[in-house]
């Protein structure tokens, strides 16, 4: 728990700092999205799905022509789609940073704290990824092509040991005309943990995600 505290500290300080900045550079875009969620889980017990839609809230600001960061926050209701399990509900905060090394391509990083509750409970996450990003431009630099391959090396759960470094992956498309930009994602996150009493426990996350956003 005290991992975990630690870390919703050093994000909060994270969305101050480069938030006070992004508003001072005068780049901001303000972006709503609506997504279908999904999180498989296998405990040893068979395997378990909940799903649902998702609403999300964010801000992308650019500190330079080669940095930019990207605050969300996500909340959502998951249908189980076993009447005998318990329905949950999602939500999440996430900062993200992402460094241009050429025009298409470069890397990312970021902090995912993310709960995950029912009417028996509640979880407490924290995800650190890093990885490549990929941009490809299309018709005139107005359409990108999004790709995204890297690792989660930090996956801490209350209960559960630290998840085996595992993938984080992400494709979509994103259009840019003046002030609007539109976009579809679909992203992946798979985990592997040790339970309590040595029970391996697989888990998936995958989000298919609708985003709107404006330049401010």
């Amino acid at each position: 728990m005290s991992r975990i505290r630690h870390a919703a500290t050093w994000v909060a300080a994270l969305l101050v700092l480069t938030a006070g900045r992004a508003a001072s550079q005068g780049r901001w875009i303000g972006t709503g999205g609506l997504g279908y969620v999904e999180q498989r889980v296998d405990a040893g017990y068979g395997l378990e799905k909940f799903s649902g839609l998702a609403l999300e809230f964010g801000v992308d600001g650019r500190l330079s022509s080669r940095l930019a960061i990207t605050l969300r926050g996500l909340g959502g209701e998951l249908q189980s789609a076993d009447a005998a399990d318990l329905d949950r509900r999602i939500g999440e905060a996430e900062a993200l940073a992402s460094y241009t090394l050429a025009s298409v391509w470069g890397f990312y990083g970021g902090v995912t704290l993310r709960a995950i509750s029912s009417d028996a409970g509640r979880q407490h996450w924290v995800v650190g990824r890093i990885g490549a990003e990929f941009r490809p431009a299309f018709s005139g630099g107005r359409l990108h092509a999004i790709g995204r391959i890297g690792l989660i090396p930090v996956a801490a759960i209350e209960g559960l040991s630290s998840a085996a470094i595992t993938l984080d992956g992400a494709v979509g498309l994103e259009y840019e005309r003046d002030r609007i930009s539109v976009g579809l994602v679909y992203a992946l996150e798979q985990y592997a943990f040790t339970a309590p009493g040595d029970i391996e426990r697989a888990e998936q996350l995958s989000r298919l995600m609708l985003r709107g956003g404006l330049r401010l």
